[in-house]
């Protein structure tokens, strides 16, 4: 499951360089990327939270 989390990530990054070398907004990009990196870590943190709650 990892590695397929990292291919994901990995295809998004490559979609953005792409989006970018075809005009994209370099910040625009970023700022989605690093939406998404932000989202899925509060995610993983607020599920490990509820984890250890129920302990």
């Amino acid at each position: 499951m990892a590695r397929d989390a990292h291919d994901d990530q990995e295809q998004r990054a490559l979609r953005a360089i792409e989006a970018i070398t075809a005009g994209a907004d370099i910040g625009d990009e970023a700022f989605r990327l690093a939406n998404e990196f932000t989202d899925r870590h509060t995610s993983r943190l607020g599920a490990w939270v509820k984890r250890r709650r129920r302990r």
